[in-house]
């Protein structure tokens, strides 16, 4: 269903999938976790030939904080954000330069809670045609993108267990090509994918 053919059907079933509460701009709802700090991602989704793909980053060796890893753009609220939802659409353009007229925000996940302390909002949009990248290359180092169907073959999902601040954890990792892509990024596209296959 990941084709172009299927193209019509693929937005509708996105749209009956994801919440859409927080789609209007004029609508601010936080985490309403006060020992978290708000933030949001996006789920970049965009033709490529015959195929819808995911767009993914890879962050900066120089960051601070999760150096190296594959993740969506994104990042916490800001003061100047009017809703959580811009602050995904903000960052996006801030790390790789898509203009917010090219981002069509269709839904989003349920919130995620991470260990770094963060309460994630993951938006999904469809990028139209002709969009442009520009990467900042302080926060960014590379920009790629992965085949939705390959997400959704359950062979390439690996679940793995370790051992975080004195508790086991269970996550998800997939190995694409030269990219490991595991933690939040990786139970987003899960969460994405499970629902795709339940309509």
């Amino acid at each position: 269903m990941f084709n172009i053919q299927n193209k019509d059907k693929l937005y509708a079933n996105l749209k009956s999938i994801l919440k859409t509460e927080l789609i209007p701009t004029e609508i601010w709802q936080a985490s309403g976790h006060d020992e978290f700090r708000p933030a949001a991602v996006l789920v970049p989704l965009f033709w490529k030939g015959e195929n819808i793909h995911i767009l993914l980053t890879k962050r900066s060796e120089q960051l601070k904080h999760h150096s190296g890893q594959v993740s969506f753009p994104g990042g916490s609220f800001d003061e100047t954000d009017v809703t959580i939802r811009q602050a995904a659409i903000r960052e996006t353009h801030e790390e790789i330069g898509i203009e917010p007229a090219f981002i069509d925000v269709v839904g989003y996940l349920e919130d995620i809670e991470t260990n770094s302390g963060f309460y994630v909002t993951p938006f999904v949009g469809i990028l139209k045609d002709g969009f442009q990248l520009n990467i900042n290359e302080d926060e960014v180092s590379e920009v790629f993108s992965v085949p939705l169907s390959f997400f959704c073959k359950s062979d390439n999902c690996q679940k793995r267990r370790a051992h975080y601040q004195g508790k086991d954890v269970n996550y998800y990792v997939f190995e694409y090509n030269n990219y490991t892509i595991w933690g939040v990024t990786a139970e987003i596209i899960v969460k994405l994918v499970k629902k795709l296959k339940n309509k």
